[in-house]
């Protein structure tokens, strides 16, 4: 296993059998090869004895440290791409072997994702999925959420391996900044990369944009000749990336701009969907997407278009999945209980997003109704794009239920306040509910015949990072418990 990683001081190797690989202790199986990882805030160096208790075998580590009889040890200069390196190793070079797509950028990468997967199955290939929404292939869950938008090494080429075996023609992942900045992916060879945005987000982490894209570019400068890069030039860091691919990889441009290699005109949001004509390097077509509603998702398609032609599905295959995909869960998701009003779950959480969103909202709002859009902000994140939403949000909106939204150890409501703050319009009607069961119900009890209810921030996510015990479900589940409740009500004449 050692062989694998260059440079690398080797303290001790004596002949054991790893049988897996772990960068938490408490992971940390019999037989396991142990990765410390130094962080931000914790350094697993001090797990050691940890890990070395629960069975492992070999440690590799970022500095000398006292090995005991019979446990293998090597020091590297840098354990993060040691631990891809290994991954990699250990599982035979899973990526090699499939058609790989990475995905990045702020917005729109789970639904790319999605849609790319959805080409595709349409043209025959069965391809896997890695990504917010969990890992899957086909219908099959291989796992669920992790946490991450990207998982960590050992996870990423263990599913890559189990996808194989099973049968996988590729997969499709999506790739954080975080994850590339950390050299998560750093083993992973893809054969497409798709860049579809960078808009403010991750500052906290990144510290400026420039950092945040040096960090996205990282997955094109490992780009290999023969590999393609789909890049979104409607976007300003699209554009000065489009210029700055490596020789050899070819590039496929998309956006609504003049001179895109993928491009949609005439487009019309239909209500659930949109409908346009796509312009492309092999031909055009109309195409008919009746379950991706907005223009952001006619951006999103044209990425997902561009990778797959790139993959040398055709124009014919991607405008027949385009028809029938449904997107991604918790992505303007619309929840059905019958009402007489419009009731949305997406996953939006940037001013970007919002914006996007909102004026596409905006665009198929009856005259005389209301939108009423339910969020919140992460605690712990960068808190300068706060008044940001609040603003974005009073433009468009006519009332904000402003609720927690992963608030960690800060105070829900003085993040509330902080988007609040950025509200212009004096007459945006705000209400502060800090629990998002309740905000959630509070807007639906609210809207009238017609109005939109927005619930955005957490899309399909099922846990609520706060520090007091909660009832929330997901946005989804509350959304149809609220509007099943309405109903009882107003069929018991409770309701006005």
């Amino acid at each position: 296993m050692l062989s694998a990683l260059d440079p690398v001081q080797v303290l001790e190797a004596p002949d054991v059998t790893v049988t897996g690989i772990a960068a938490d202790s408490r992971a940390v199986r019999p037989g396991d090869l142990f990765v410390c990882i130094p962080g931000a805030h914790v350094d697993a160096h001090q797990f050691i004895p940890d890990a070395l208790r629960r069975g492992a075998v070999a440690v590799v580590t970022q500095r000398p440290w006292a090995v005991p009889t019979g446990i293998g040890a090597a020091v590297v200069p840098d354990a993060r791409l040691a631990l891809s390196a290994l991954a990699d190793r250990f599982y035979g070079h899973p990526s090699r072997a499939l058609r790989m797509v990475g995905v990045t950028g702020t917005n729109g990468k789970t639904t790319t994702a999605f849609l790319v997967e959805a080409i595709a199955r349409t043209a025959g290939k069965a391809m896997g999925v890695i990504g917010t929404a969990g890992m899957m292939l086909g219908r099959e869950v291989l796992e669920g959420k992790s946490g991450y938008t990207t998982p960590e090494p050992q996870t990423i080429h263990r599913l890559l391996a189990a996808m194989l075996q099973r049968g996988a023609w590729g997969a499709v992942m999506e790739v954080s900044s975080h994850a590339l900045e950390q050299r998560r992916t750093d083993h992973c060879r893809f054969d497409v990369a798709v860049f579809t945005n960078l808009t403010h987000e991750h500052l906290d982490y990144h510290g400026d944009m420039e950092g945040y894209y040096a960090a996205k570019a990282r997955l094109f400068r490992g780009l290999q000749p023969g590999a393609a890069a789909v890049v979104n030039i409607d976007d300003p860091y699209g554009r000065r990336l489009a210029e700055e691919i490596p020789a050899g990889v070819r590039t496929l441009t998309y956006g609504f701009s003049e001179g895109a290699d993928i491009r949609a005109e005439d487009v019309h949001l239909t209500g659930p969907g949109a409908r346009y004509r796509l312009i492309t390097p092999v031909g055009e077509a109309d195409v008919e997407a009746p379950h991706l509603f907005g223009t952001y998702n006619v951006s999103n398609a044209m990425a997902a278009v561009g990778a797959g032609l790139a993959l040398g599905f055709s124009l014919q295959d991607a405008v027949a999945a385009l028809g029938t995909a449904k997107g991604a869960p918790g992505r303007f998701e619309r929840i059905d209980e019958g009402q007489d009003f419009t009731v949305v779950v997406d996953y939006a959480h940037t001013p970007d997003g919002f914006e996007k969103l909102l004026s596409d909202v905006a665009r198929i709002k009856e005259p005389g109704s209301r939108v009423i859009m339910v969020f919140g902000s992460a605690g712990q994140r960068d808190p300068s794009k706060r008044p940001d939403m609040g603003r974005i949000a009073g433009e468009y909106c006519d009332v904000l239920v402003l609720t927690e939204e992963d608030p960690r150890t800060e105070d829900a409501m003085e993040i509330a306040r902080q988007i609040a703050s950025g509200v212009a319009r004096d007459e945006v009607e705000i209400h502060l509910i800090e629990d998002r069961v309740e905000a959630i119900r509070e807007a639906i009890r609210m809207a009238r015949t017609g109005d939109i209810v927005l619930i955005t921030g957490k899309g399909q996510e099922t846990e609520l990072e706060v520090q007091h015990p909660t009832t929330w479900r997901g946005d989804v589940v509350e959304a149809v418990d609220a509007l099943r409740d309405r109903a009882r009500e107003e069929a018991r004449g409770v309701r006005a």
